[in-house]
């Protein structure tokens, strides 16, 4: 597998997360929602699903590292949850096919277990901003939704990345 076209792809994905970020925070808007780019996250589901769990367990690792480093004040959480559900989502694949719908409903399902995943973790250490029943309606409801549509817009691109970086391997 070509890792480097994928890694260039990851880290777009990372630039662009935090860039967008900036775009839907809530008191730019004044809106009563929050929505949270989880590009990552879902660059890592489709890596689950067509290059398979370790892979994606190690970009989730990598990548969700990163995130803890740049964006957080306590490491580890995301690099755990990303690493995790990246591996479960590449679990996924081996008992079904791979099409946009199993895409989309992974990108849903992980998106929404990691934003509960990660607040379960600050909660424990009394780090989290808000109660569950808020964090549920004012986030995970807006984020899950937004990533879902970002994985249906870029499911064409990156499904081509993937099969060719895995015919790719095959020849070689």
């Amino acid at each position: 597998m070509r890792i480097g076209a994928i890694s260039v792809c990851m880290f777009f994905l990372f630039l662009i997360e935090g860039t967008i970020a900036q775009v839907f925070a809530p008191e730019v808007w004044g809106l009563p929602w929050i929505v949270v780019p989880r590009f990552v996250l879902v660059g890592v589901v489709f890596i689950g699903l067509y290059a398979g769990r370790r892979k994606a367990l190690y970009f989730g690792l990598f990548f969700g590292l990163l995130y803890d480093v740049v964006y957080t004040e306590v490491i580890g959480v995301y690099a755990f949850a990303t690493a995790v559900l990246g591996y479960l989502a590449g679990l996924s694949s081996r008992y079904f096919h791979q099409s946009w719908f199993l895409v989309l409903v992974n990108v849903l399902l992980v998106v929404l277990v990691n934003e509960w995943l990660v607040y379960q973790v600050y909660h424990l250490f009394n780090r989290a901003s808000m109660e569950a029943l808020t964090l549920l309606l004012k986030e995970m409801v807006p984020t899950t939704v937004f990533n879902t549509l970002f994985a249906m817009l870029i499911f064409r691109p990156m499904s081509k990345l993937m099969n060719k970086s895995r015919i790719n391997q095959e020849i070689a």
